[in-house]
């Protein structure tokens, strides 16, 4: 568990006698990720596809500089990776290709980044989704549904409470998705929720 994260919320929860500086910090960190995710939900009403591009860029930055600052180096990393993934998916249409690229630099963030199973998660969380991606509609909920669980549960380890709760959302978005779809036999439009590099 990472250490910082945890010696901010023993701060924000243990500590009396008032606010701290370090509690206001762990707050802007966490405001940072809430931001994200409002730019990240804000994208899913934009109907120009450079607009949802625009606002999936915002939104992986600020998700980048949430948990740089949470020291999760690990989520940080992979974040500023899948940026240029989901762009250059946009932009070509060479998925194959730019998955087995990225999944080449996804194993260098392993060598550099990974202290312990937890940091794995957003690793393996970005190759099922970039895999899922290359597949047909039908298969992308599901890798949906894969990465965000492994998402959820790494915002919980490095206490990433923003991250959490737009994680959970989106995740639990998928599951309906995959329950309307494949259960009731309803057509999926949207193909997924989907969001910048997840």
């Amino acid at each position: 568990m990472n250490c910082r994260c945890l010696l901010y919320f023993k701060i924000i929860i243990f500590k009396g006698g008032g606010i701290t500086s370090m509690s206001i910090k762990f707050l802007l960190i966490q405001f940072i990720g809430l931001l994200a995710g409002v730019f990240l939900i804000l994208s899913y009403f934009r109907k120009d596809t450079n607009k949802v591009l625009s606002f999936h860029i915002v939104s992986g930055l600020l998700d980048f500089i949430h948990y740089l600052l949470l020291g999760a180096y690990s989520g940080a990393s992979t974040y500023l990776l899948e940026g240029t993934r989901d762009l250059l998916y946009y932009k070509t249409d060479k998925d194959k290709l730019i998955f087995v690229i990225s999944a080449i630099l996804y194993i260098s963030i392993s060598f550099l980044f990974v202290r312990s199973w937890v940091d794995y998660l957003p690793i393996f969380a970005s190759l099922v989704d970039g895999y899922s991606l290359t597949l047909e509609k039908k298969y992308v909920t599901i890798g949906a549904i894969i990465s965000y669980t492994a998402w959820v549960t790494y915002s919980i380890h490095v206490f990433s409470f923003a991250g959490l709760l737009i994680d959970a959302i989106i995740l639990v978005s998928n599951i309906f998705i995959f329950i309307n779809t494949s259960i009731f036999g309803k057509k999926n439009n949207n193909k997924r929720i989907i969001n910048y590099g997840k």
